[in-house]
This record gives structure tokens, C-alpha cells and sequence, in this order.
């Protein structure tokens, strides 16, 4: 009489399989790493798909790991913000262009395009033959790009600064407006119009209602 499979069992069996298929590409992973590391100037592409896979699927709790930062310091790979840079490049643009470009100047376009406003990614400023300055993007060096970036980011910061100074100028008018129109309510005149100017406040009253007020 054939002996029937339990539910846990079953459970159990399928659980250690889902446990060893997770921990073969884990181990598959890290060997592709390795691997890419003896030539990371023409393989970082790939380099960057094999951590971005780590880091989205956290396949590195198959080895015992509670973070990617965690797993690659265990297993001496690249340094977390080295593994950070070829994820953004893999995220951001695509693996023709990104080797066509090379590592240093697919990051650095990455980190351009995060700086601006517009939010383009690099393979729509390629794919548009932007320019920085006068010269193509595709044809701009890492220093340059470091430099947009770097302008890209100033004028943000003073355009935040600008807007953060409008916005409290002006909720100090609207305190102002609130504190002149309780005054002029307890004085009896709740119907004039208050204008807060930069350097002046108008009330504008109403003569037949200033006349009464004048007579009482």
C-alpha cells in the first residue's frame, strides 16, 4: 500500500526547493561578480544588472546577508557606493549607450539629469543630441558633465532659497492682514478692505461709514 505525502511535507519539500534554487542563483550571482571584476572597464554593465538583481530580489539573505551593503562587504566585491553608481547606470540608461559612454561618464550623466529640473533621463538627452553648452552630450567629457551638474545643482539651490523666502514674506503678510482686520472689527470697522504692501499697509474705509464713526 502505497505511504501518502503529508501536507507539511509537501510544504517542506517545496519550501527547501524555493530555499536551494534561491541560493543557487545567489551563489551564481556573486561568481558572475567575481568574474566581472577582472574586467570591469568593458563589463560593468553587466556588473551593475547582477547587483541591481541582488539588491531588488535581496537574493543576498541567501547567504546569510540582511543588506546589500552587508553582502558586499562580507564577500569583498565593490564598495557600496561603487555598486550604488552601476545600479543607477543600469536603472537609467540603457547598455548600448551606457558602453558607448563608458562607467565614469554614464554616471556622471546620471547624476547630471538627477540635478536638473526637467527630470530628463540620459537616454532622452542623447536621443535629443542635447547639448552642454555648445558641445553634444555625447561628445561631453566627465569633467564637463561634473560641471553642468554642478551649475544645474547651484541654480536649484537658489531657486529653492527664493521660493522658500517668498513663501515666509508671505505668511508674514497674511499675519499682518489677520492682526490689522481684528483691530479694525474691535474699532468697528469690519467692512474695510486691508492691502498688505511691501513697505505699507492701505485700508481703504468706506466715507458714509468713517462719517458715522467720526459722529459717535
Amino acid at each position: 500500500m502505497a505511504t501518502k505525502t503529508k501536507p507539511n511535507d509537501l510544504i517542506a519539500a517545496t519550501t527547501a526547493q524555493a530555499a536551494a534554487r534561491h541560493k543557487a542563483r545567489y551563489d551564481a550571482l556573486v561568481a558572475l561578480m567575481r568574474r566581472r571584476m577582472t574586467d570591469i572597464v568593458e563589463r560593468f554593465y553587466d556588473l551593475g544588472e547582477a547587483l541591481r538583481e541582488m539588491l531588488e530580489t535581496k537574493r543576498y539573505t541567501a547567504g546569510g546577508h540582511t543588506s546589500l551593503r552587508a553582502f558586499l562587504a562580507a564577500e569583498g566585491l565593490v564598495s557600496y557606493a561603487k555598486a550604488n553608481r552601476l545600479i543607477a547606470i543600469v536603472r537609467k540608461v540603457p547598455r548600448e549607450q551606457a558602453l558607448v559612454l563608458g562607467q565614469e561618464r554614464a554616471f556622471a550623466l546620471v547624476a547630471y539629469t538627477e540635478a536638473t529640473p526637467e527630470g530628463d533621463s540620459p537616454a532622452a538627452l542623447l536621443a535629443a543630441d542635447a547639448k552642454l553648452g555648445a558641445t553634444p552630450v555625447a561628445q561631453a567629457s566627465v569633467r564637463q558633465i561634473e560641471a553642468a551638474t554642478r551649475a544645474a545643482r547651484s541654480a536649484r539651490a537658489k531657486s529653492g532659497a527664493a521660493s522658500e523666502g517668498a513663501r515666509a514674506k508671505a505668511r508674514a503678510d497674511a499675519d499682518t492682514l489677520r492682526a490689522v482686520k481684528k483691530a479694525l472689527r474691535d474699532a468697528g470697522l469690519a467692512g474695510a478692505a486691508v492691502q498688505v504692501g511691501r513697505s505699507r499697509v492701505t485700508i481703504t474705509v468706506d466715507r458714509a461709514r468713517a462719517d458715522r464713526l467720526a459722529r459717535s
